[in-house]
């Protein structure tokens, strides 16, 4: 698929996005814990989606949150989150979007995200750049020092939560600051926008982030995988971020990545090595120190 598909695929997302935007919710049920919660206007959407993305694709199979639509394939496969962010959704928080993205062949070679609130479409096509309402977007080129950093909590597993907090706690140290927004797909987005300048969150479904990661991408970013290769199908962590910042990113977090993951290389990546407690809070301390140095040189 191409940006040509972009105008289609738009309509359908800004009527699924009329829709979350002007009909409340009816109905809240749990999904396995008190903290993964769908509406039905969750299912609602999601069943739009598939209907009006067949009518594009016929015979394209679907990945999506609810109701535990899993239909690989080896050829076209659209990938969906109907609200993400759908305890913001809950809590009239207004901060949730729709992802959709498509694979072909294991590769996401299309993605679009709608924020229904801000009225924000961001779209992208493999190898045919980002856009943010039709206008081309870009990473920054922000050094960690000076970087805001977007972090997901991974609040269904909440094993993760000494590591992540960890993490999150160090990259405060090492950056400008941190953010916790609720919905991974868009702060994906912002990476991609230059809104923010980083994202690190230890594990996500494919439909949180399979959109975000191509728009990333094409708008020039990299991503850092904590899981092994990057397979679009499987639940990951991730950090992503520019040029400029990523390695260090990746240090914080304990990680030495082998490869990054950027645009126009092959989209292998081994996976990135664990770095010992020690090793780390050496590394974190030494950079601190340089930061506070070059302060200093400067005043």
């Amino acid at each position: 698929m191409n940006i040509a598909y972009a105008a289609q695929v738009s309509a359908i997302l800004r009527q699924a996005g009329d829709m979350i935007r002007n009909h409340m919710f009816s109905d809240v049920r749990e999904k396995g814990d008190q903290t993964n919660l769908v509406t039905d206007m969750d299912v609602t959407v999601q069943k739009f989606l598939i209907e009006k993305l067949s009518e594009i694709l016929p015979g394209s199979g679907f990945l999506a949150e609810e109701d535990d639509v899993h239909e690989e394939t080896d050829g076209f496969l659209w990938v969906i989150d109907p609200i993400d962010g759908t305890t913001n959704y809950i809590y009239d928080y207004r901060h949730s979007a729709i992802s959709v993205a498509l694979l072909e062949h294991h590769e996401a070679v299309f993605g679009a995200v709608y924020d229904p609130y801000l009225d924000e479409m961001f779209i992208a096509a493999k190898g045919q750049g980002a856009y943010r309402n039709d206008e081309r977007i870009h990473v920054s080129q922000r050094e960690l020092a000076s970087s805001l950093i977007m972090c997901g909590t991974t609040p269904y597993e909440k094993e993760f939560a000494q590591e992540t907090f960890d993490i999150m706690r160090r990259m405060f140290l090492a950056g400008k600051d941190i953010r916790r927004s609720g919905s991974a797909v868009l702060d994906l987005c912002y990476v991609a926008c230059g809104r923010v300048d980083g994202f690190y969150e230890q594990r996500l479904s494919p439909w949180d982030y399979a959109a975000g990661v191509l728009l990333i991408l094409e708008a020039g970013g990299k991503i850092v995988t904590l899981d092994g290769d990057m397979q679009y199908a499987k639940r990951i962590g991730l950090i992503a971020g520019n040029a400029a910042n990523v390695e260090d990113l990746a240090a914080v977090a304990g990680r030495k990545p082998e490869h990054i993951l950027q645009a126009g290389i092959a989209q292998v990546q081994k996976k990135a090595q664990t770095v010992s407690a020690s090793d780390l809070d050496a590394a974190l301390e030494s950079m601190l120190n340089d930061m506070a140095q070059e302060q200093e040189d400067e005043e």
